[in-house]
């Protein structure tokens, strides 16, 4: 385990300890919200750890009865979730001061993994040099983006094995990792991320939608 692992790890149980006493028999999901300092900058990302309760989606399913919403998107589209993000910012986060020591553990694991890479900025350069730096650029971006993913699974299968979450909320819900820029991966991430048992309902929702 790297040192950024172990940091995410730590961050994310605090996360879990840090949910309102009152609203933990209602919280049926953890939100993984992927972003990043800038939105397309994937050398700096982040994780904003939240959830969603059941009289939320109660509430925007009464809100919004004039347009009958489908209740299983409200209660599995994160589109709907009130994004409650203030138990836990992991890495590069909005505000410097969110998580600096995650943020340098972070920048130091890529530099030594060479996925690190400087702003292109040169109007000398022609045009050949300028497409093979952006394939280059483009590759190191898959790998980062990787590399932050396989980071928050591994957070999102500790606390589902060392029971932490059934520890806080009494009982395993489901983690959903997502990426607003990454809709088409939802599904992977949900399946990388939990027990198959915890994400049944999940799964048979999103499923649905695909046929």
């Amino acid at each position: 385990m790297t040192a950024f692992q172990e940091h995410m790890r730590r961050a994310g149980e605090r996360a879990l300890e840090s949910l309102p006493a009152p609203l933990r028999p209602e919280i049926y999901v953890i939100s993984f919200r992927i972003w990043r300092h800038d939105s397309l900058d994937w050398r700096r990302p982040y994780l904003a750890i939240g959830y969603n309760t059941e009289s939320e989606v109660r509430r925007v399913l009464a809100e919004h009865s004039d347009t009958a919403p489908d209740p299983g998107e409200v209660r599995w589209s994160y589109a709907y979730w009130p994004l409650d993000e203030t138990t836990g910012i992991v890495g590069h986060g909005p505000e410097p001061a969110d998580d600096p020591v995650g943020a340098a553990l972070h920048l130091a694991e890529i530099r030594e993994l060479g996925l690190w890479y400087e702003d292109f900025d040169d109007p000398d350069d022609g045009k050949a040099e300028d497409e093979e730096h952006e394939g280059e650029q483009e590759a190191r971006d898959d790998l980062l983006i990787t590399h932050f993913d396989d980071a928050c699974l591994d957070l999102a299968r500790h606390l589902h094995t060392s029971g932490k979450l059934t520890e806080v909320l009494g009982r395993p819900v489901p983690v959903l990792p997502f990426d607003m820029y990454r809709a088409d991966e939802l599904d992977r991430l949900a399946e990388a991320a939990n027990p198959p048992e915890v994400i049944v309902d999940y799964l048979a929702w999103a499923r649905a939608q695909e046929g």
